[in-house]
C-alpha cells in the first residue's frame, strides 16, 4: 500500500504465518484441508476416467467411435455459465448443497484432458500393445502396465493443470457451499472483505494469501521435469 515499494521488508513479521490460522473463520487449516479433499479427489478422479477414455478411443476401432470423440470435443464449445444454473437445480435435487459431491463430480468428466490423452496415447505403436496381448496381458492390464506408466508426463502436466483449475476455484464453491465448515481456501479467502469492500488486518490477510498459494507452488516444483516432458509431448502428440 505504500508508495515507496520494498521488496525486502527492514523488519520481517514472521508471526503473521501463525496468526493467519486464527485469522480465518473458519480456520485456514479447515479451509486447506477441505480444499486438499476436493482437489486430490477430482483430479485423481478426472485422471483416471480421462486416461481410460483416452486409451479406448486410441487404440480401439469400434462403430461409433469418432462421432462418440466429436461428441466429447463439442462438449468444449458450451461455455460453463451458460450451465450453471442447471447445474445448481440438479445438486439441489440429488440434495448434495453443502457436501463435497458437487466440487468433485462435475470435475471427473474433463474433454480437454480426454483429447489430449488420446493424442498423446495414439502416438504409442500398437505392437507394443500386441506383443504383451501375446504374453497374456489382459486388456486392463494394457492400460494399467504399457500405457498408464509411458504417459506419466501428460498425467503429470494434465493433473497440475486440473490441480490448479479446482484449488483455485471460486464460483462453484460460492454458489454450492453455505456451511462455513466447508469452505474451500479461496472461499474463505473471499469472506476476508467486510461489507464495504474493504480488506481488514491487510497483513494477515497476505499472509493467508501466501499460504493458501504455498502448496500450488511446491506442487509445481515436484512434477515440474515431468510437466515439461509433457507439454513436450502433447505438442508433438498434436501435430
Amino acid at each position: 500500500m505504500s508508495r515507496n515499494i520494498q521488496w525486502f521488508p527492514p523488519n520481517p513479521q514472521w508471526d503473521n504465518f501463525v496468526k493467519a490460522f486464527s485469522f480465518m473463520r473458519p480456520s485456514l487449516a479447515r479451509a486447506l484441508l477441505n480444499s486438499t479433499i476436493v482437489t486430490v479427489s477430482a483430479v485423481g478422479l478426472m485422471l483416471l476416467v480421462s486416461s481410460l477414455t483416452g486409451f479406448v478411443l486410441a487404440k480401439y476401432k469400434f462403430r461409433g467411435s469418432n462421432v462418440i470423440f466429436m461428441y466429447i470435443l463439442s462438449t468444449m464449445m458450451i461455455p460453463g455459465f451458460v450451465t450453471l444454473i442447471p447445474f445448481y437445480l440438479i445438486v439441489n435435487w440429488l440434495g448434495w448443497i453443502d457436501t463435497y459431491w458437487p466440487l468433485i463430480i462435475p470435475g471427473v468428466v474433463s474433454a480437454y484432458s480426454v483429447f489430449l490423452f488420446r493424442q498423446y496415447i495414439i502416438t504409442i505403436p500398437d505392437q507394443m500393445l500386441d506383443a504383451a496381448r501375446l504374453c497374456g496381458c489382459s486388456e486392463f492390464g494394457l492400460y494399467w502396465r504399457i500405457i498408464l506408466p509411458l504417459a506419466k508426463p501428460v498425467v503429470a502436466a494434465l493433473g497440475l493443470v486440473n490441480a490448479v483449475w479446482v484449488w483455485n476455484d471460486l464460483l462453484i464453491p460460492l454458489v454450492i457451499i453455505h456451511n462455513r465448515d466447508l469452505y474451500t481456501v479461496q472461499l474463505a479467502l473471499a469472506g476476508l472483505w467486510d461489507i464495504h469492500g474493504q480488506l481488514t488486518a491487510l497483513n494477515l490477510v497476505m499472509a493467508c494469501t501466501t499460504l493458501a498459494t504455498l502448496p500450488l507452488i511446491v506442487l509445481t516444483v515436484i512434477v515440474s521435469k515431468q510437466l515439461i516432458q509433457g507439454f513436450t509431448g502433447l505438442s508433438y502428440a498434436k501435430r
